[in-house]
């Protein structure tokens, strides 16, 4: 199938002469001269924010500190494309602008040739996660973009891969099919990709290097085992939303129900399961409860997750609407009042007392040791791994450590030289989500890390004696004459 992408939006006009300019680059395809100019032009944006837990008294090394405060560091890194001569630099957070807004950040842009630029926070779309961030100095060559292509089921894309001192390296893929969703402009287009790609929120590029749109998810494709359901959300999109942010010189706010949610077996027949409400959210105050299941939407049937979300987002606050629930086999209606979502100043209250012993529940090491006959050269294996041994964090051993109800998986491992001690990963640590993810058992976490490529990242966000912070594992093969832990 063929799916052609048009540009369908007005600009305003110092963007569309900027983006006009950039989008007629010509380059010879898949040319190298292509990938070094893309490799330029593109940006790594990170923003890294710092906020306060609330005091509390914290047991560190057998000391008491009353009234302890933990610092809760994160960071966000994305590619970032150049707009305009303005400086204005577009990035794809999806859903982790919730993290970051109203939050004390910082923003580092990576351009070129390693060069470090202070960056401004314009502003966030909330209904599809674009932000607008503008370099404070300098100047950024323009970035190529794809307005008007045409893809078609055996094209070849690729991705930037991201590196400390910015992008130079690329990934290509095969697209098996791709289907116009129907709706562009809400849900994207979905393709399914012969393998994995090297992270949400980066973009796709095709073989000229020019941008075509960012990556909202991946998941394996019901339809074709081998390949890799993909969401990717087009430029034409992307660009409507920058443009309003420009205009608007702040963020554009949507509406907000406060539940995370998890999508249904492909054999269901339709509906949303609540993983988690937030505290004080119109989902807490209107009753409902973690396993609900969302079915129907003011009767509108949820398909999943990602319609119901865009159900919420185009609802205006105070907006009264009838959720249709199951509920333990029971089915109820619940009313719930839409509002606009409130800064959050912190992540709640985290206490964590190391013991001088810990006595860990059985477990097995995914993956296998791989002896390896002269030193020097990249390991040839299918499947990555990061060189960690965890275990399941159960309520007891979450209560163990002083994280009662904290679900993920602790670190019991680390294996020097591996992905995960470079990135800074560390014995007692609890992973919490990967790439967004929650994982609860490790066999699960193991196979997705092998679902992997090697030269690809994947985003951990940890615990770590009372802060939470995030980082990044790049996926680099070990030389010959190491051995490895999944």
């Amino acid at each position: 199938m063929m799916l052609k992408l048009e540009s369908a939006f007005r600009y305003t006009l110092p963007l569309a002469i900027g983006l006009l300019q950039f989008s007629s680059a010509q380059a010879q395809q898949g040319s190298p001269n292509a990938q070094e100019a893309a490799g330029i032009s593109l940006v790594r944006v990170n923003i890294t924010t710092e906020t306060r837990g609330d005091g509390e008294t914290v047991v560190l090394d057998g000391r008491r500190i009353p009234n302890y405060h933990p610092k809760i560091i994160e960071m966000f890194p994305s590619t970032g494309i150049v707009l305009d001569a303005s400086r204005h630099v577009l990035i794809f957070l999806g859903y982790r602008w919730a993290d970051i807004q109203g939050r004390n950040h910082r923003i580092e842009i990576i351009a070129g040739q390693g060069q470090k630029l202070a960056g401004k926070l314009i502003g966030i779309d909330q209904s599809t996660g674009v932000a607008v961030v503008e370099a404070q100095e300098g100047s950024l060559p323009g970035t190529a973009l794809c307005l008007r292509c045409e893809i078609r089921d055996g094209a070849t894309v690729v991705t930037p891969v991201l590196e400390d001192q910015g992008i130079s390296q690329f990934e290509s893929a095969k697209i098996v099919s791709v289907t116009a969703n129907g709706n562009e402009s809400q849900s994207g287009w979905e393709v399914t990709i012969n393998r994995r790609l090297p992270g949400i929120g980066e973009p796709l590029l095709d073989v000229e290097h020019r941008v075509l749109g960012f990556i909202a998810s991946q998941k394996p494709s019901p339809q074709d085992p081998m390949g890799v359901h993909t969401v990717v959300f087009p430029m034409s999109q992307l660009l409507t939303s920058a443009e309003k942010i420009i205009q608007a010189k702040g963020d554009i706010r949507t509406g907000w129900l406060g539940v995370y949610l998890d999508d249904l077996p492909p054999s269901s027949p339709g509906g949303v399961r609540i993983r988690s409400i937030l505290e004080g959210s119109p989902a807490e105050k209107a009753g409902l409860l973690p396993e609900d299941v969302l079915v129907k939407w003011n009767g509108t049937p949820i398909r999943d997750a990602l319609q119901f979300i865009r159900l919420v987002q185009e609802t205006h606050a105070g907006t009264g609407v009838e959720l249709e629930v199951i509920r333990a086999g029971n089915a109820m209606t619940i009313p719930a009042v839409v509002e606009n979502r409130k800064p959050e100043e912190n992540h709640g209250t985290i206490i964590f007392k190391f013991p001088d012993e810990i006595s860990l529940p059985n477990s097995r090491v995914e993956g296998e040791i791989t002896y390896l006959k002269s030193p020097g050269r990249p390991v040839q294996q299918d499947h990555p791994r990061i060189g960690i041994q965890i275990v399941a964090l159960t309520p007891q051993l979450a209560d163990y450590l002083q994280v009662p109800g904290q679900a993920g998986l602790l670190v019991s491992a680390v294996e020097d030289k591996m992905p995960a001690a470079t990135a800074g990963v560390q014995v007692g640590d609890v992973i919490v989500s990967v790439d967004g993810q929650r994982f609860l058992d490790p066999g699960d976490f193991s196979s997705y890390v092998h679902s992997r490529s090697w030269g690809s990242k994947i985003l951990l966000k940890v615990l770590r004696k009372g802060v939470e912070r995030s980082t990044a594992l790049f996926l680099k093969q070990p030389l010959l004459g190491q051995h490895r832990k999944p």
